[in-house]
Parts: structure tokens; C-alpha cells; sequence
């Protein structure tokens, strides 16, 4: 879906986000993508419920109302003044309830973004490693997620109430004017559920690259991620049995002690570093100093940021052949595919590409100049601004619809 030759600028946006701040994923793009439309002459303004950072971006103006989720206070509450200024697009992130988003379409066009598989009950979109789910949701899903483990979870008590909220965020993709997806993995499953007025976005990497030095000499294995299970870090500890190198796992989450704990069961303890959460400056440094980048994910990631994070760096990457990854790693040029879960193939594909650094460089090289040119803040703005042409195009204020 794109907009017509003759569709009206975009002057001003309000985003819609449960926090402002920068702690990696949703939240960093987010900040990023309005940084740069500010940049670009829009009148940026943020709704958030929480407000966790103190850093002021230029043209960016926040509106905190701690009740915007709260369903049992007034809409006015939940809104606050942040549509006083009569925004020309209203586009959410993450906040995915109905109701605010039929409230706010009488103001202005809304937009939503679906960075995840929004509408799946577990989250995950998958049943075992490389067999992704087709499927909408609807009732179906309950026999999938009790027979067939696609609930990943063996705990069932909160399976009602995820389906329940999997139901809500549908209805509120199905009012919006324009759902943005970021890669086409996430489109697909948009739509499986019926959702016609979509569009794909190309991300913008979130982090500053920097430029590393020393790869003759070391060999080093880089991942970053939250610690849980669909992200392959328990793969990544066991192939690391396998291969002569250091390996730095940096994130957080609620595997971490697990992981700790087989990394001493395994053998592999003093090659494998935890560097728990790391701001943006310091995320930089490790890729830049990494011989490879590894994305061992056993769902279908929705996108993989982090890839186009290190190849941005000058780092190839090893990742699994799954989900939104094939769209920006190259096999063989920028890096390495591999069976997501197969601890042999991503063993032999690391000590394939650590012994070799000219690869490395010339993959690296490959890896930089693709993320130039497909994934640059240009190339996202531009894509930005279509959707919300697109979106002002089709959208008409609720006056004229109790008019016709």
C-alpha cells in the first residue's frame, strides 16, 4: 500500500508508547525513528504512560499520562492534552487496545506498528525449531497450543487470558487506518489475519556502528539478546564445546542463571562471559570487536535488529535461516544461514568462518554496504512518511463518516 502522487505532507505525529526510554529493542527504535523524523521537519510529539528517560531529543516533545492503559478511567484521563495540538497521524507502538484506538481515530488517522506476531497467543509464532505457524488466530489456535506446543510454555493457567489479549490486539490492527510491519515475515502473518491495509517499513539500525581492529589476532563470538529460551543461547553454550574461541553473551532476562549454570555443566564456564545489559555506546564496542556475530533464535525472529546492528560495524553473522533474518544476512556473502537449533551446523559454521579473516573482512565489507543501502535512516523516513500520505489519504474524520 503506498500513497497517491498528490497525498498531503506530513507537518506533525504523535507516537503512542507504553515507555519512553532506551533499553534495546521496540523502545530504541522507536527513539530513533522519531529522532529522525524530527530531523526531517516533523513536529514530533510522544504519548507514554512511562517516561524512563532523561535525555531531551531535539523536536521531540513528551506528553506523560500514567492511566493511558488503566480500561476503568476516562478516556480523557488516558489521552491526556496529547491531542491538543491535532496531530496529522497518530501512530502506536505497542499500544494495541481497541478502544484507544477508535477514540483517537476521530482526531486524526491512526497508525499502528506491528514490531512482533501480534496476533498470536504465545508470542512466538512457531512450533519447533524452523517450522514456523501459518496460521491466524482464531479458536484453532487452542487445539495448536495444548497438542501440538505451540505455547512453549508449560504452564497453561495464562493461556485464556494471552488469547484473550491476542484477540484484543487484532480487533485494534483491524481499526487502525494502516498497520506498518518491518519485515516480511511479520507481513505474512498480518496477513493470515486478514488485515489488508498494511505496509512494510524498512528499520533503521539503532545504535552508532563502530569500527573494531585486531580481528587477525583474536577470535571472538558476540551475541545480544534478551536471555530466553526462543533465543538459542542454551544452542549457542552447547556449540561452544566445539569451538576454540571466547564467547560474550550480552543481554538480560530470565534464563540467565540457567545459562550460567550450563556453561559450567558443558565445560565451557571460562570462554563464556555474561556481560548482562549494555548501554547502546557499549553494545557498539562488541561488535566492533567481534570476529562474528552470532543469532542462534530459534523462533522466526521478527526482524533480527541486532543483525544489521553488527553488519553495520563491519561484522559478518552467523544466524539461523528463520523468520525476518533472510531478508538482511546474505548467506555466504555477509555471513552464515543456519538450521535453527542444530548445534553441529552452527559449530561448524563458526570454526568455518573464526578460522578465516579475510572472509571475515570481505563479509563484513558485503555485510556494511547492504545495511547502507537497504536499511539507512533515509530509506526508513521516506517509508515513514509514505505510510502516513497513505494513511491521511484513505482516513476520513468522523464527522464526514456520520455524514455518508
Amino acid at each position: 500500500m503506498t500513497a497517491s502522487p498528490g497525498a498531503p505532507a506530513t507537518r506533525s505525529v504523535l507516537l503512542g508508547v507504553p515507555r519512553w526510554t532506551r533499553d534495546g529493542g521496540v523502545s530504541a527504535h522507536v527513539q530513533t525513528s522519531a529522532t529522525l523524523l524530527a530531523q526531517h521537519g516533523v513536529d514530533v510529539r510522544v504519548l507514554a504512560a512511562r517516561i524512563e528517560s532523561d535525555e531531551e531529543l531535539p523536536g521531540v516533545t513528551l506528553y506523560r499520562c500514567p492511566d493511558l492503559f488503566n480500561d476503568d478511567a476516562p478516556m480523557a484521563a488516558r489521552i491526556g492534552e496529547a491531542l491538543s495540538f491535532g496531530p496529522d497521524v497518530i501512530h502506536l507502538h505497542q499500544v494495541d487496545r481497541p478502544d484507544l484506538v477508535k477514540a483517537m481515530r476521530t482526531s486524526a488517522p491512526v497508525v499502528i506498528s506491528a514490531h512482533v506476531y501480534s496476533a498470536c497467543t504465545s508470542g512466538v509464532y512457531y512450533f519447533r525449531p524452523g517450522q514456523e505457524c501459518t496460521r491466524g488466530h482464531g479458536p484453532g489456535c487452542a487445539f495448536n497450543l495444548l497438542a501440538r506446543g505451540c505455547a512453549h510454555t508449560r504452564n497453561l493457567k495464562p493461556l485464556p487470558t494471552r488469547y484473550k489479549n491476542a484477540s484484543m490486539r487484532v480487533e485494534a490492527l483491524r481499526n487502525a487506518d494502516l498497520v506498518l510491519s518491518y519485515s516480511g515475515a511479520v507481513d505474512r502473518h498480518l496477513a493470515a489475519n486478514g488485515l489488508s491495509r498494511r505496509q512494510i517499513v524498512p528499520f533503521p539500525a539503532t545504535i552508532t556502528p563502530r569500527l573494531g581492529s585486531g580481528h587477525a589476532t583474536r577470535r571472538r563470538v558476540v551475541f545480544a539478546g534478551r536471555i530466553v529460551h526462543q533465543k538459542g543461547v542454551s544452542v549457542l553454550i552447547r556449540a561452544a564445546r566445539d569451538v576454540d574461541a571466547e564467547f560474550v553473551i550480552c543481554g538480560d532476562g530470565r534464563q540467565l542463571e540457567a545459562m550460567r549454570k550450563l556453561a559450567q555443566r558443558t565445560g565451557v564456564k571460562d570462554r563464556v562471559s555474561f556481560k548482562g545489559w549494555l548501554s547502546s555506546d557499549q553494545l557498539a564496542e562488541e561488535f566492533a570487536n567481534a570476529s562474528v556475530v552470532v543469532v542462534p533464535s530459534l523462533w522466526p525472529e521478527p526482524f533480527g535488529l541486532v543483525g544489521i546492528e553488527a553488519l553495520a560495524a563491519g561484522r559478518p553473522v552467523i544466524a539461523s535461516a528463520t523468520g525476518g533474518i533472510e531478508e538482511w544476512l546474505d548467506d555466504k556473502i555477509s555471513g552464515l544461514c543456519v538450521k535453527p537449533g542444530d548445534v553441529e551446523e552452527l559449530a561448524r559454521a563458526l570454526n568455518e568462518l573464526l578460522a578465516d579473516t579475510e572472509r571475515q573482512r570481505t563479509m563484513g565489507i558485503a555485510g556494511r554496504d547492504a545495511v547502507n543501502r537497504r536499511f539507512s535512516p533515509e530509506r526508513h523516513v521516506a517509508a515513514i512518511m509514505d505510510a502516513y500520505a497513505s494513511a491521511r489519504t484513505t482516513w476520513r474524520p468522523a464527522a464526514q463518516l456520520m455524514e455518508s
